[in-house]
């Protein structure tokens, strides 16, 4: 049944992913207009949902579960470091590979991972969703800033990693869970609202970013494919092997199982091209592993149940 309703949730996403690649083929949806997109994703309608995940009854079980959850999230995080590591020892180019390490160990929580969750599970499933993406959002503003700045430095990095709006709304969302004050009826209907808003928006930015970086040109990279095998298979596979062997609620395996199969995060090119990185390979990788992951999210899935 739950598969089911991943399939179904994999392809509405896909069309809407079509619907964004059509948009900007055509010339409707451009630069600015997807920019402007991105910045409303990022500053408003991800926030809101985090900040609605965390709009629940306080649970002791539950904040226990999820702190055991936040450290297998960071040492899980830490493996896929070490596999990124491993993966880009035959690269030679020092661009190519911190593309190959950055795409290993960092992945589409935000735009992806978080409408999955709150499609298949609601607010209750995008807690845990939280749980996984928090130590990766910190992994991205400190581990992956560093890999792409080499021996370059960055102002107001710790800004960054704790300052940005994801982050914020983790924050905010804490608050609201730990005292449990009541919100007004005005402002979680309205969290509900951007919250709903969110898959289409995210989704409209992936297939404008594959129109733009180019589909036949990304498939026939080999190195994008070795990045790819890396993060849509082996990832899912150590976190299948890692849940066989704990015993938590099904729907926390099963999310934890989606996160570890997401593609690699879509700003993976964005920070390459303002920190350093080899762009080229960086986009093509984000458009293999977002397509694949329409096929490889739905197979992985079924694995962690036929297993």
């Amino acid at each position: 049944m739950i598969l089911g309703t991943l399939i179904n949730s994999i392809l509405l996403m896909a069309i809407i992913m079509v619907m964004g690649y059509y948009l900007r083929n055509k010339g409707i949806l451009n630069d600015a207009g997807e920019g402007s997109l991105t910045y409303i994703l990022v500053n408003i309608t991800t926030p809101a949902m985090v900040i609605n995940a965390m709009n629940i009854d306080f649970s002791f079980d539950q904040i226990k579960t999820g702190a055991i959850l936040l450290a297998i999230a960071i040492i899980f995080d830490i493996a896929m470091v070490f596999l990124g590591n491993i993966a880009s020892v035959k690269t030679e180019d020092i661009e190519k590979k911190k593309m190959i390490k950055y795409s290993v160990a960092l992945m589409n929580g935000g735009f992806m991972g978080f409408p999955l969750a709150y499609q298949l599970y609601g607010s209750q499933g995008m807690f845990y969703a939280t749980m996984f993406h928090t130590p990766n959002i910190v992994f991205m503003w400190t581990y992956g800033v560093s890999l792409l700045l080499g021996k370059k430095k960055i102002k107001n990095r710790f800004k960054f990693m704790f300052l940005n709006p994801g982050m914020i709304g983790v924050y905010v969302g804490l608050i609201l869970y730990f005292t449990q004050l009541p919100l007004p009826l005005f402002a979680t209907n309205l969290l509900d609202l951007l919250t709903d808003v969110t898959t289409v928006l995210s989704m409209i930015i992936i297939g404008s970013k594959i129109a733009t970086i180019g589909v036949k040109d990304s498939f026939i990279n080999k190195q994008a494919y070795f990045a790819t095998f890396f993060r849509l298979i082996a990832s899912p596979i150590i976190m299948i092997i890692i849940m066989k062997f704990l015993n938590f609620d099904q729907m926390i395996e099963q999310i934890f199982v989606i996160y570890a199969a997401l593609p690699v995060a879509v700003l993976m090119p964005i920070l390459a091209q303002k920190y350093g990185g080899d762009i080229e390979l960086g986009s093509k990788i984000v458009v293999i592993t977002h397509l694949l992951s329409l096929i490889t999210i739905p197979f992985f899935f079924w694995l962690y149940y036929v297993i």
